[in-house]
């Protein structure tokens, strides 16, 4: 049991320790507003997508296809989006805060910190795992999110079936990490062999994303943003941190998953609110301010309950 205390802690505490970096360093100011929309913009759209392109690229055949993972992976962010869905207006009357508050429970910050983690537990294993199941949880993410925040926002900019299915088709073709995650599909497809110039300069500007991310994520952490909706953010991030976690692993076991799949269903759905969530619960004019606080509290929880969730699989000998 110490041994998987132990190993829980190592791969938990760096990834937070670097995110309260982040936030102490935006409180003695020695971050800027300016640099973190930079930073934000270099992650997102160079990094990232840098580090998925060539993980995917670059891993064996056979740790990247896992066919039946995936159709699991699909299913299960297809169910946690459609039930909050049938749940959550009987709770919710407000028709702004519904839409953050689905978008809280099933969307997760699978290629920031969910990267980050899995690399953690199973090294190149981990995220060539990751990687290969990214491509179709962003995509639905993306999709869920222009339908329900569309169908919750206000009367002025509800979208057409039309345009909402031009959004969609925008929002998921301008993606970067689809993007790059597409051309390191049609790259393997060729055959060939990544030129060491190429694979070194891919590297580096791979290891800066999970650093710069972290420390931005807890940058933009404000403590002052938790004053009202609390409960109803505290009961998405219950539900995204525990509830959604739990009943994700459960069905896993029972299509019997172990090892690094197992380890990464748990890391794909047990993990906070996705950074975008607030971004384009913002734009879309719902309610960004729970939006933000789901974030806030899902990540303060998460430090906890991913702890608690990679301890116990690993105490049970499930991982």
């Amino acid at each position: 049991m110490l041994d998987s205390f132990i190993y829980s802690l190592n791969i938990i505490a760096p990834i937070f320790i670097i995110v309260a970096l982040g936030a102490v360093l935006m409180k003695v100011k020695f971050l800027s507003a300016d640099f973190l929309e930079v930073c934000d913009r270099l992650v997102f759209k160079i990094c990232l997508p840098c580090l998925l392109f060539h993980d995917i690229a670059t891993a064996e055949t056979g740790d990247i296809i896992n066919v039946k993972l995936i159709i699991f992976c699909v299913a299960a962010v297809t169910a946690s989006f459609l039930i909050p869905c049938v749940l959550v207006p009987i709770f919710v009357k407000d028709n702004a805060k519904r839409g953050a508050f689905i978008q809280g429970v099933y969307r997760s910050n699978a290629a920031i910190l969910g990267m980050a983690i899995a690399r953690n537990m199973f090294g190149d294993d981990g995220t060539a795992t990751i990687a290969m199941i990214l491509p179709f949880i962003v995509t639905l993410f993306n999709v869920f999110a222009v339908i329900i925040l569309s169908v919750c926002a206000p009367a002025d900019v509800k979208l057409s079936p039309g345009a909402l299915a031009k959004r969609i088709g925008k929002t998921v073709a301008t993606n970067p990490l689809i993007i790059a995650i597409v051309l390191a599909l049609i790259w393997r497809l060729t055959g060939l062999s990544m030129p060491v110039l190429m694979s070194r300069s891919l590297g580096y500007l791979s290891d800066m994303s999970m650093p710069l991310a972290l420390i931005s994520l807890g940058a933009n952490f404000r403590l002052e943003s938790l004053r009202g909706r609390v409960g109803l953010a505290v009961a998405s991030s219950a539900c995204k941190t525990i509830v959604v976690p739990t009943l994700a692993v459960l069905s896993a076991m029972a299509f019997g998953f172990k090892g690094t799949a197992l380890g990464c269903v748990f890391i794909v759905f047990g993990g906070p609110a996705a950074v975008s969530s607030y971004i384009m619960a913002k734009q879309m004019k719902s309610d960004h301010e729970l939006a933000s606080q789901i974030l806030l509290i899902s990540t303060l929880m998460s430090l906890f309950t991913m702890f608690a969730g990679i301890f116990i699989l690993r105490t049970v000998g499930l991982i």
